[in-house]
């Protein structure tokens, strides 16, 4: 089995900068923090772009210097507020595809991991696939042979029933569905960009997104007004066996949040519940 750990939008700024009220520094350490203490045997941890806010240097800068903490081995790709000359600068060792794109892939014994340039610097949110990006993708699937492949990305290349987004989408999603519908050993799509967390299948194809390290958003599937909670930051953890993908949702949680502690019977059976905590349980209003 291959664990991969899947992180996004992280909206990294310069020191002392915030996106709409949130610092995004300390979010991005509590999930490194959650990773190297409870996943550090993980395969890989992919980071689905918006790694910076603005796509500057010096963002780009700190970002190195948070991930040298991170005990996963790191795959880095972009989003639309990125940007891919600085990027590439700041991270010159970055496998990209020949035609300069930030595009890879990693083989992990029966499992192939595709990662995907989604970033349109043309536009402030949608994302696009020309055609040199989906030839390589179209040549790197053809070689995949019995392997199982999961596609990293950061638009999602559908609609998610969220108005919201409607405009910030892969522009030419139709396209790369036929094209990955049309290799029956693509099993899952991971996405970002929503900030949401959401999975379902779209196409015969499963797929997951978090809501990311930096600002979450609570879901209004109808307008276009998004509005940002304070919840705390979030990645998944992908299991991949044989084909098969399980993927769970991380919120890490501080140690005085935990309430009890149990310790399950083999046979299945409670096990002994020791209590951690003696504040009062949150009520919620009815």
């Amino acid at each position: 089995m291959r664990k991969i750990i899947h992180l996004t939008d992280l909206h990294l700024c310069p020191p002392g900068g915030r996106v709409v009220g949130f610092e995004p520094e300390s979010r991005l350490r509590t999930c490194i923090a959650s990773i190297n203490a409870r996943h550090a045997d993980a395969d890989l941890c992919v980071v689905t772009g918006d790694l910076t806010d603005a796509g500057d240097a010096a963002s780009y800068d700190r970002l190195r210097g948070i991930l040298a903490g991170l005990r996963v081995p790191a795959r880095l790709l972009l989003g639309n507020h990125d940007q891919r000359a600085a990027f590439r600068a700041a991270f010159p060792e970055t496998e990209c595809d020949p035609h300069g794109f930030v595009q890879s892939v990693l083989d992990l014994g029966d499992a192939r991991l595709m990662f995907l340039d989604t970033l349109d610097e043309s536009q402030p949110g949608a994302g696009i696939l020309c055609r040199d990006r989906l030839g390589w993708i179209a040549e790197r699937l053809a070689e995949a042979g019995d392997r199982a492949v999961t596609v990293f990305l950061h638009h999602p290349p559908f609609a998610i029933g969220v108005e919201y987004f409607g405009h910030m989408l892969l522009a030419n999603g139709p396209e790369l569905m036929g094209l990955l519908r049309g290799h029956r050993n693509v099993r899952h799509l991971a996405f970002g960009h929503c900030h949401v967390g959401l999975s379902g299948q779209r196409g015969g194809l499963s797929f997951s997104a978090n809501r990311g390290t930096c600002h979450p958003i609570d879901v209004e599937l109808r307008g276009l007004r998004a509005l940002y909670v304070d919840r705390r930051p979030t990645y998944d953890v992908l299991l991949l066996e044989e084909g098969d993908v399980v993927v769970h949702g991380v919120e890490p949680a501080a140690e005085e949040d935990v309430v009890a502690e149990e310790h399950a019977e083999l046979d299945g059976g409670s096990g002994v519940i020791e209590m951690r905590s003696r504040r009062p349980m949150l009520a919620v209003a009815g």
